[in-house]
């Protein structure tokens, strides 16, 4: 299987060195070509408790995003994963994607927070999307090493139907040929057709988590050693639901204990928000508190705390 992967960050070095070690053949495209050069000279490391793997920089292709368009936008793949954070995203898609987009090509989106899908089909009429939804744990060390802090799961599910039934035949056999192929490089991977409530469910734990982080800079268990965080947690994570209801958005059953068992879980992570805060970079919080703050506008839904976190994080932003 042929996997370009869009984005040299903590998630796209992972899969890239994964994959490739897995025996797919797999591009790896960089935002500059400083980071692409060292990647063809060092290959990929990927450090996890107890031992670490080099993956030789033979066993994948690497560009920078310049060179995109002459190669062909992708047009050898069998997949595309975009692992870019929202922020990223649409300045890339119309630069680079865009020039392709009455052509087909699979993308996997790998985004947090909503929004970005329906804005890339507009840009990609052609293109079959797809969510993918991991809580894979993973931190960038360098530019050509990440820390696989945890495993996960990855979640994929088609976005835009398939036309004809011969064509809805194909797509479920590539999509399971893919699955498999995650598998293969040690992924935990699945299909759903119930991607909307797991987009939402992760949605929710993302603007209960990450933003509280980002503000008193803790990792993740920190926010349940003391009461009045947990209260703010749940008067977030009530706003949420509220807008839910009145929107007629699905999100399952136990997902406050779930935020709780989140927290625990991965105890010692820093959100990707606080990574962004503490770099000076801009936050996802705009698609992430942010959608839930249009959400309650339009289904008249007060949101008060939502509004607040958003703004607080907006005004890090440099």
């Amino acid at each position: 299987m042929n996997i370009h992967i869009i984005g040299a960050g903590s998630l796209g070095l992972l899969y890239a060195g994964k994959l490739a070690d897995s025996g797919c053949r797999v591009t790896l495209w960089c935002r500059s070509e400083e980071q692409a050069d060292k990647l063809r000279a060092s290959g990929i490391t990927i450090e996890e408790p107890g031992r670490q793997q080099v993956v030789d920089a033979h066993a994948f292709s690497v560009s920078s995003w310049s060179s995109f368009a002459e190669s062909g936008g992708g047009a050898d793949a069998d997949y595309l994963f975009l692992m870019l954070k929202q922020q990223g995203i649409e300045e890339m898609a119309t630069e680079m994607l865009a020039l392709f987009g009455q052509d087909h090509r699979r993308l996997l989106c790998f985004q947090n927070g909503t929004g970005h899908l329906e804005r890339l089909q507009g840009l990609l009429p052609m293109w079959t999307l797809y969510a993918a939804i991991t809580t894979e744990g993973a931190k960038r060390t360098s530019s050509v090493s990440v820390l696989h802090a945890g495993h996960g799961t990855t979640t994929i599910g088609k976005m835009k139907p398939a036309g004809s039934p011969i064509e809805a035949f194909s797509q479920e056999d590539h999509e399971n040929k893919l699955v498999k192929q995650l598998n293969r490089a040690g992924f935990e991977a699945f299909l759903s057709n119930e991607m909307d409530e797991m987009i939402y469910r992760k949605l929710l734990i993302n603007a209960v988590i990450n933003p509280l982080t980002a503000l008193w800079r803790i990792p993740n268990g920190e926010l349940l050693t003391s009461p009045e965080r947990v209260r703010l947690m749940k008067q977030l994570y009530n706003e949420g639901i509220a807008v839910y209801e009145a929107a007629g958005i699905s999100y399952g059953s136990g997902l406050w204990e779930w935020i709780l068992s989140v927290c625990k879980s991965t105890s010692g992570n820093t959100s990707s928000m606080l990574k962004d805060v503490a770099e000076g970079r801009t936050t996802e919080v705009a698609w992430i508190n942010g959608s839930i703050v249009r959400l309650g506008q339009k289904y008249g839904i007060f949101v008060p705390k939502h509004e607040l976190i958003t703004q607080l994080i907006e005004g890090m932003n440099t």
